[in-house]
């Protein structure tokens, strides 16, 4: 009897340690699933933070790329008259300056820093002030020809340049054109010269515009149309609720892109008001660049007034409102008309 309770006890005993043991083996295997699982889930979230692309704001546009922008902006002074219209991949400018030249006209300087076209044209002359703008963005500065304080002004090394009187870059005449409102570049010409010269080698400081973000809004005037009458052109904006962008018409024709078809549109519509004077018997205009003035921007449908300031050549242009706050622009792209006293403005 007692060896055989003995024996079941003996066996009782077994059975409790053969269960701890397997309990206890459980609770490790359990244990290490979840440390496992926990050290996967790390990595995982390790893995994902480290494959969530870096983003790169533009200065310009407000826009975000994850392709990290250049050192500099690239200016192209673009032809504004009869048959250079209309004019190859102005849709991919960030910004597109108007300004009024001699002989009634106005030409285009067209800053591209987020996209660059396969080619540019119609490619024409610089000015002084246009260099000034160059100045601005610290951008490379192309044109075709130039006045002579232009070409004085360029010579001095203010901002690097590429012009085709004196450049090794090779242009080319378009043949749906007719000269001198057919000179072209491609890229791959100008690429080729800013690594040659190491332009983009070294970083600038290119100071952003004020930008709308989230829910913000203008408040201002509504506005849905705008035209501009200078010398001898006549240009207009008209805003459309549903894109929310601006389209560009000339005196109530389309004004499209030479290699889309597509229509020319803006985000912003900003004016800079200047004063400009005779220069010499060709009717060239002297314009102050840092004389302030009168500044209005249309955006969202509204206008808000205000004024445009710049301390000097190599500062950026001060936007602020009536009230003395920074005016803020809606993320894209921006048309600006510097408009002088020689050109009215209307809205409505």
């Amino acid at each position: 009897m007692k060896n055989g309770k003995g024996r079941r006890q003996r066996g009782k005993s077994s059975k409790i340690k053969v269960a701890v043991l397997v309990l206890a083996v459980c609770v490790v295997a359990i244990g290490a699933v979840e440390v496992f699982a926990f050290s996967d889930m790390t990595m995982d979230d390790s893995s994902n933070k480290e494959q969530e692309p870096v983003t790169y704001t533009n200065p310009l546009t407000g826009e975000t790329s994850t392709e990290e922008f250049p050192a500099r902006p690239l200016i192209v002074s673009i032809d504004n008259v009869g048959d250079a219209i209309p004019q190859s991949w102005l849709s991919k400018a960030d910004l597109i300056y108007e300004f009024p030249v001699e002989g009634q006209q106005t030409r285009l300087q067209a800053v591209y820093y987020s996209e660059f076209p396969d080619d540019f044209g119609p490619i024409r002359s610089t000015r002084p002030y246009f260099v000034d703008l160059a100045r601005e963005y610290k951008a490379i500065f192309l044109a075709h020809g130039w006045s002579p304080d232009a070409k004085t002004y360029l010579m001095s090394g203010v901002v690097p340049y590429i012009n085709a009187v004196n450049s090794d870059c090779e242009l080319y005449r378009v043949s749906d054109k007719s000269s001198p409102h057919n000179s072209y570049i491609s890229w791959s010409e100008v690429k080729s010269k800013i690594d040659e010269e190491g332009w983009w080698d070294e970083a600038q400081e290119i100071e952003p515009f004020g930008f709308l973000s989230g829910t913000q809004e203008n408040e201002g005037e509504a506005v849905t149309q705008v035209s501009f009458s200078y010398s001898s052109s006549k240009c207009e904006f008209t805003y459309d609720e549903e894109t929310g962008e601006y389209t560009r018409t000339i005196s109530g024709q389309a004004y499209v892109d030479h290699e889309t078809g597509e229509n020319i549109t803006a985000d912003n519509v900003l004016v800079q008001k200047v004063s400009s004077t005779v220069l010499d018997s060709k009717g060239r205009l002297s314009i102050d660049m840092c004389a302030g003035g009168e500044a209005i921007l249309f955006t969202g449908g509204v206008m808000v007034e205000g004024t445009w300031s710049r301390e000097d050549l190599d500062s950026r242009t001060v936007l602020v409102d009536s009230e003395g706050n920074e005016m803020l622009l809606t993320p894209g792209n921006t048309w600006v008309e510097v408009t002088d006293q020689n050109c009215s403005i209307s809205y409505q």
